[in-house]
Formats: structure tokens, sequence, C-alpha cells
């Protein structure tokens, strides 16, 4: 019986583990296509001016909270971590949300932490 659940509780690790490096290859996945689809876009692109006015709009996106698409990233989940706003994440916890917007990561009291972004 103790082999039987030992076994399950080993399949069972490697099962987490396995599904949290797709989860992270998918991510990778997705930011190499955004990628292509910048070189694609300069490569379309009539003037430099456009370029960068694009991607300054996408530096502006990667800076903010994609759970509120309003504030800044400025608190980091440990357990995975990806960045959100403080109030985003402090909200979550206290409406007992305790999983991450992104990847369902649980996370407690001591698994958010502010992020300083210096200039």
């Amino acid at each position: 019986m103790k082999e039987a659940q030992q076994v399950v509780a080993e399949k069972t690790s490697s099962l987490e583990a396995e599904a949290y490096k797709t989860k992270r290859l998918q991510e990778e996945i997705a930011q190499l296509k955004r990628k292509v689809d910048r070189m694609k876009k300069i490569e379309l692109a009539e003037t430099l001016d456009e370029v960068m006015v694009e991607e300054l709009r996408e530096y502006k996106e990667t800076l903010t909270c994609p759970s509120c698409k309003v504030k800044r990233k400025d608190a980091v989940l440990t357990k995975c971590f990806h960045v959100f706003c403080w109030d985003c994440l402090r909200t979550r916890y206290e409406t007992r949300q305790r999983k991450c917007p992104k990847c369902n990561c649980a996370f407690g009291a001591n698994d958010y932490h502010r992020l300083y972004l210096s200039t």
C-alpha cells in the first residue's frame, strides 16, 4: 500500500513539473510570436517614426498590469514570478482569490512583494 502511495506521489510530482514546463514553453512561444510580428511590422512600416511609436506603445503595454490594464506593474509573485500591480495582488489576496491571474499558481501572504523599477 505504501509503495502504491509513493508511486502516486512521484507521478503527481512529475506531472506537476511537466505542466509547469509546458506553461513556461507556451509563454515563450507567445513571446517569440510577438517578436516575429514586430519584425514584420518593421519591414512593412514606411517610416522609422511609425516603428518607434509602435514599439513605445508595446513597451508601455509591457509595463502595465495585465490584470487591471490601468496601473503600472509594481509587485511580483515569488511562486511563479509573474508581475502585476500591488493593488490587484492585494485585492486578490484579501478576497481569497489566492491564485496567479496568469498561471493559477496558488500564493499566500508572504508570496507577493513590492517591485521597484528605477529609471
